[in-house]
This record gives structure tokens, C-alpha cells and sequence, in this order.
């Protein structure tokens, strides 16, 4: 695809950005609804895609996708402006009137916030209010007997090594259920939170 606009502003949208390019895309642009000192993007994820040559707008908004006999053709956007904080400790976004415009897409990324997809869990395993699933801190065990659950599933989106973690964290917990001794004692497993501050750039 010559043009390609990716609809975000965390890492995500820019891991999909520079991935585009890397695939052929000739042209990549990432909007995002705020300015750049509100992306939620690492910096230097940011330097990095802009030394690839993504293009990215700040303060700007889509609107609704535009296509042509089933294949996308534009991507209609919006201007944006900074108001008041909101509870997240940024200034929220608001469209300036009569600031429409359209950009030629040929594919759209939409890479806005991630939330584990939990659908296809049996009702039995219980699901927290953040749409997380809902486990023994210790054991990893969820409330459906046999089942274990880790990293962003259990957290939402955190790092490498805090899933790393819950992973062995994990797999203790299933030998030892598989061998029908389900020792859940704190004394046998890693604190997670021991790495949370820890982050692995790849």
C-alpha cells in the first residue's frame, strides 16, 4: 500500500508505523488527537520512527474513513485544540469548527489503547471490571479450577518482564496442579512486583 495512516499515539501506533514502512508502504503517517508532549509513545520510540521518515500530526483527529467499491480511499480528519485537564492529567481535546480535511489513505491502522479480548473464556472464570481476568495473586489461578491466567490479561498493558514473571509464575503453578499439589504459599513464587519498574527495549 503507497499510503498508509496509523490512528493512535501509544506504542503500539508506532510499532505499527515503522512496521508499515518496513513492509513497503511508501508513505506513513500516524495522527494523533493531542500534542506531542502528551503521547503516551516513549521519546525515543518517537525520534526513532521520525528518523525513519514517519510523519506524524499532532492535534489532530479522524472523523470517519472514506472508501471507494470496498477499499479504502481517505480518511476525513479533524483540527484539534487543547482545553481543560481531564482526570488523566491532560488537556482534552476538543474539534475546532469547520476545520475538515481529508487525507488519501489506503489502509488505516486503528492502534488506540489495549484491552485483552476475553470473549472466548468460559463464564466461570471471572472477569475484573477493567475487563481483566480476575486470578489468585500467588498461584495465577483464575476462578475456574485448572485455569491460569498472566501478564497483560491479568494487569492490562504493562512490561516484558512483568509477563515474563506471570509466565513462570505461572508454570510453577501448573506443574504443581498437574502433580495434584496445588501449593499456593507466597514462599514459592517471585514477587511480580519486584520488576515493575524494570523495561526491555527490542
Amino acid at each position: 500500500t503507497d499510503n498508509v495512516v496509523i490512528i493512535g499515539g501509544g506504542n503500539v501506533a508506532i510499532d505499527s508505523a515503522r512496521t508499515a514502512l518496513r513492509q513497503g508502504a511508501k508513505d506513513v503517517t500516524v495522527l494523533y488527537r493531542r500534542s506531542e508532549g502528551e503521547m503516551p509513545a516513549s521519546p525515543w520510540e518517537i525520534k526513532e520512527a521520525k528518523q525513519e521518515g514517519i510523519k506524524i500530526e499532532f492535534l489532530v483527529s479522524p472523523n470517519r474513513i472514506m472508501g471507494k467499491k470496498g477499499k479504502v480511499t481517505a480518511i476525513e480528519c479533524l483540527r484539534m485544540d487543547l482545553g481543560d485537564f481531564d482526570d488523566t492529567g491532560r488537556k482534552r481535546p476538543f474539534p475546532i469548527k469547520n476545520s475538515e480535511f481529508e487525507k488519501e489513505a489506503g489502509t488505516v491502522i486503528i492502534a488506540i489503547g489495549q484491552s485483552p479480548s476475553t470473549v472466548f473464556l468460559p463464564k466461570s472464570v471471572e472477569i475484573t471490571k477493567k475487563n481483566t481476568v480476575s486470578v489468585d495473586p500467588f498461584s495465577l489461578e483464575t476462578s475456574s479450577c485448572g485455569i491460569f491466567a498472566g501478564g497483560d490479561v491479568i494487569c492490562g498493558s504493562a512490561s516484558i518482564m512483568e509477563a515474563i514473571t506471570a509466565g513462570k509464575q505461572a508454570a510453577k503453578s501448573i506443574d504443581s496442579f498437574l502433580k495434584n499439589n496445588p501449593e499456593k504459599s507466597e514462599k514459592n513464587f517471585e514477587e511480580v512486583s519486584e520488576y515493575g519498574k524494570l523495561r526491555i527495549r527490542i
